[in-house]
């Protein structure tokens, strides 16, 4: 699909997972603020701490996942319901999973846009142009971001 509207769906995914290109401006992030660069700075012991009753990092990573997950299947027709509490779970991990569910967090990126690239232009609207999903990436990034001692 080579519609502008694409293209913007595209980038703002883009800034999302990995911020702002060196040398240029951002559409909604700080520079580095994006969801790889807040991954990266954390080990599994820090991801898997609960903020008091609010979930991990990994819990809200794991959701996610998930959520992309059902967003491809959604735009593939596939309406049924979801466990949508149960995507939050496990909410600690290892030091190999943590580094597992960050690699499986860019392989779903990539699959999402996948499947958003083959839809017709009709069809890439009528599924909101994918801003329903970087609404929620943004709303969990942002939770995420609210964990960081810095925050």
């Amino acid at each position: 699909m080579s519609t502008e509207i694409f293209y913007q769906m595209e980038e703002l995914l883009r800034e999302t997972f990995e911020g702002a290109r060196p040398g240029e401006g951002t559409q909604y992030l700080d520079r580095d603020a994006g969801i790889y660069s807040t991954l990266r700075g954390l080990t599994a012991e820090q991801a898997s701490r609960a903020n008091g009753k609010h979930p991990s990092v990994a819990a809200h990573v794991r959701h996610m996942i998930f959520h992309l997950r059902v967003a491809c299947e959604w735009a593939a027709g596939d309406q049924g319901k979801r466990d949508w509490k149960a995507s939050f779970l496990p909410q600690s991990v290892t030091p190999v999973e943590w580094a597992a569910l960050v690699e499986e967090f860019g392989q779903v990126r990539e699959e999402y846009l996948r499947i958003m690239r083959g839809l017709s232009p009709e069809r890439f609207v009528e599924e909101g142009a994918g801003m329903g999903a970087i609404a929620h990436l943004a709303y969990h990034l942002g939770a995420i971001r609210q964990h960081l001692p810095s925050a």
